[in-house]
C-alpha cells in the first residue's frame, strides 16, 4: 500500500498488527463480493450541485473539492485564494465492525491517516484519531455507479445526503450530513447559504493502495 504500515501505524491508537487486520478483513471482504478493488485505491473528492439545486447556485462548485481544515471537512471552491490539504483517502474496514469507513492523509508530509465521521450533534462532516471518530457515525460508508459515465457517488448509512453550508471564510463551504432528511432544521445559522451536493469519486492516476 502506497501509504504503507508507518503512516497508518501513526494513527493512534492503531498498531500494525491491527492495521494487518484491517487489511485482511478487506480482503477478506473483495473475495466474498462485499468490496471491490477500486476502494483501496488513494482517490480525491470532487464536489457537485446536485441537479436538484437552484440553477443560479450550481456555477460556484464548478471545480470544487473535498478538502481537511481544522478537523473538519470542507467544500474548497475553485475561486478561493488559499489551497487546502484536499481529501486524499480510500475506503477501509473500520475496527471492530462489519462496513467500511474512510480514511485520508491530513497533510503531505508527515502523511498521517485520519477516519473520516459525522459529528451527531452538528451533523458536519469530521476527520480524526480512532478514539475522536467514535464519538460520532463511523460509517457505513459506500458508493453508488452511476450510469452511462460510470462515475462512482459518496454514500453514507445508504444514501446521499449531503449538504454544502456556507462558511465564513471566503470559497469555503462546511460538508454536513442531513441525516434525518430535515434541511438541517435548526443546525444553519441564520442567512448562510446551503446546496444539496454530490460527492464523486476520483482516482488518483497512477497512484494505487495494492501493492
Amino acid at each position: 500500500m502506497v501509504l504503507g504500515l508507518i503512516s497508518l501505524a501513526a494513527m493512534v491508537p492503531l498498531t500494525a498488527t491491527s492495521v494487518l487486520s484491517l487489511q485482511s478483513q478487506a480482503e477478506t471482504r473483495r473475495n466474498q463480493g462485499v468490496d471491490n478493488a477500486w476502494k483501496t485505491n488513494k482517490s480525491h473528492l470532487r464536489a457537485r450541485a446536485s441537479n436538484r439545486t437552484p440553477e443560479n447556485r450550481k456555477p460556484l462548485f464548478d471545480g470544487s473539492k473535498v478538502v481537511l481544515h481544522d478537523g473538519l471537512l470542507y467544500v474548497e471552491l475553485q475561486s478561493s485564494a488559499v489551497k487546502r490539504h484536499p481529501f486524499t483517502g480510500y475506503f477501509l474496514a473500520y475496527p471492530d465492525s462489519d462496513y467500511d469507513g474512510l480514511v485520508s492523509t491530513i497533510s503531505k508530509e508527515p502523511p498521517q491517516l485520519n477516519w473520516i465521521f459525522l459529528d451527531t450533534s452538528s451533523l458536519q462532516i469530521r476527520h480524526g484519531l480512532r478514539t475522536e471518530a467514535e464519538t460520532g457515525i463511523t460509517g457505513p460508508f459506500g458508493a453508488v455507479m452511476v450510469a452511462p459515465s460510470e462515475e462512482r457517488r459518496i454514500l453514507l448509512e445508504g444514501w446521499e445526503g449531503f449538504i454544502a453550508v456556507e462558511s465564513n471564510q471566503p470559497g469555503l463551504w462546511g460538508l454536513y450530513f442531513d441525516r434525518y432528511d430535515d434541511a438541517l432544521k435548526g443546525r444553519v445559522p441564520e442567512g448562510r447559504r446551503t446546496v444539496e451536493l454530490e460527492l464523486v469519486h476520483e482516482d488518483i492516476e497512477g497512484d494505487s493502495q495494492q501493492s
